[in-house]
């Protein structure tokens, strides 16, 4: 049996992975501190240790000084898990037998591809594509899916959400399962099934706090046809399914005010960092490199959202377009060739409603993203309704610009 050793501080990364190498007949064990970590290298010589840098912050340096000086353990290589280092330390450790460093928060895939190097073990991973997202706003714990069901993914949420529970402390959480464009069929039943048993794992989680926002009538009649998933509410509308979830409005307070002030904050970072992420690593650089292929349309009358936006998008080698005006916009007949249209809805002459008006009845589906001041009541859920992907509120931060645009694209790809 392969042996691994980890020093590690989250409980829920650990418990993800060591049900990985379970089903490859290959043992975890844990190290808390520098001794133990050290006595558990030379008691157990594993085949490979796992360290992540924040937790071994203070004693690493040490321990692998240590490790290097023992003949016996110098030669176990170590995979490292970190955000981003300086160059000098990048070098010491290099000096001191680190073999592999991934970039944190860790990307599944990327991992255990490095671990099958070490080991020679190779790990099934469903390559089926899919887009899975998991955030909190307002003890709603929000799942977002799209392209399609990937068995990986489903089983790193059973583990994402029980991070979300304890980063955010929620005691009775409540989830929205929102299934994008999802068709599906009886052969996506056992991956559906897994999903939502995945969800029900943690005991905190009740069946009359999940709402599923579909479409798909397999899904519909798959959930209301199983006693388990009895109290399961399946919508299909976000305004439903938000409305069942969120407290009830106060003070003559409309619901569509408690969207727009409480939910659409979706769009900036939360508290506290993630251990690994739902994407994985793989999807990012086909997203690189299919960017050469991507066009993006910038409808803005601000020169400097315009300007924040061009720059924002070189970052992945995407083609933009600026236009100052939707009027600006339509005239150029080239709406229909973008991969994605960010949008204002304060303009003058043809506001960002009516821009999305015309594409309708001209039958352009491009994905629209909506970056605007405009963040009360009936406007949110008019723009949604109007087919936009996302809805963002300046100012905001390149990054989540970036991001959110991320989303989108490999969505459509």
């Amino acid at each position: 049996m392969k042996q691994v050793v980890i020093i590690d501080e989250s409980s829920v990364f650990r418990d993800f992975i060591s049900e990985k190498f379970e089903s490859q007949n290959t043992s975890l064990s844990v190290c808390i501190g520098k001794l133990d970590s050290l006595s558990k290298m030379r008691s157990l010589l594993p085949d490979l240790a796992i360290i992540d840098y924040t937790t071994a912050k203070d004693f690493l340096f040490d321990l692998l000084e240590e490790k290097s000086r023992d003949p016996n353990a110098k030669s176990i290589p170590v995979i490292l898990m970190a955000h981003e280092l300086e160059k000098a330390v990048l070098n010491r450790l290099a000096s001191l037998g680190v073999r592999k460093i991934i970039p944190k928060p860790v990307k599944i895939d990327q991992l255990f591809s490095a671990v099958s190097g070490y080991l020679g073990i190779d790990f099934t991973i469903d390559l089926t594509p899919c887009i899975l997202e998991a955030r909190v706003n307002e003890g709603i714990i929000f799942i977002e899916i799209a392209q399609g069901l990937n068995r990986e993914k489903i089983d790193l949420l059973k583990y994402r959400i029980r991070e979300l529970i304890e980063l955010y402390d929620l005691a009775s959480p409540k989830i929205l399962v929102m299934l994008s464009d999802l068709s599906l069929s009886f052969a996506d039943g056992t991956n559906l099934e897994l999903l939502l048993n995945n969800i029900l794992s943690d005991h905190r989680i009740r069946n009359r706090n999940i709402r599923v926002l579909t479409l798909d009538s397999f899904a519909r009649d798959f959930i209301s046809g199983n006693k388990e998933y009895r109290e399961i509410d399946v919508v299909d509308n976000l305004t439903k399914a938000v409305e069942s979830l969120i407290r009830e409005p106060s003070n003559g307070e409309e619901l569509t005010t408690v969207i727009s002030e409480r939910l659409l904050s979706a769009g900036k970072d939360t508290p506290g960092i993630a251990n690994f992420e739902m994407r994985f690593k793989s999807e990012l650089e086909t997203l690189r490199t299919a960017a050469k292929d991507i066009r993006i349309a910038v409808v803005d009358d601000d020169v400097v959202i315009r300007t924040i936006l061009d720059k924002t998008f070189q970052s992945i080698n995407a083609k933009v377009d600026l236009f100052e005006s939707g009027v600006a916009f339509l005239a150029s007949g080239k709406a229909s060739r973008y991969s994605l249209v960010f949008l204002d809805l304060i303009m003058p002459e043809l506001n960002g409603f009516q821009v999305l008006q015309k594409l309708r009845e001209q039958n352009i589906l491009s994905p629209v993203i909506v970056l605007s001041a405009v963040s009360k009541r009936e406007a949110v859920l008019k723009a949604l309704s109007s087919g936009v992907k996302s809805y963002l509120i300046k100012p905001l931060e390149p990054h989540m610009i970036l991001k959110k645009a991320i989303d989108v694209l490999k969505a459509a790809l």
